[in-house]
């Protein structure tokens, strides 16, 4: 992910560098970039989500067991 983040950052300075575009141009570009950063991520953080849910729901569980008894 590291390496792909160099790379995106790489691209947006040169294109921010550039004087062919426009700023909306630039805008535009940029916007694109770090969209498709989070759709990337997506995936992987909605997992880590699912997860901490998961193991959220399964010590509240306990808990109210301990309760009970």
């Amino acid at each position: 992910m590291k390496d792909k983040l160099a790379t995106l950052l790489l691209i947006a300075m040169t294109m921010l560098a550039s004087g062919c575009m426009n700023w909306q141009q630039r805008l535009l570009f940029v916007g694109g970039i770090a969209f498709g950063l989070v759709v990337e991520a997506l995936p992987e953080l909605v997992s880590h989500l699912k997860e901490a849910l998961t193991e959220k729901w399964r010590l509240s569980q306990v808990v109210r067991r301990s309760k009970a008894a």
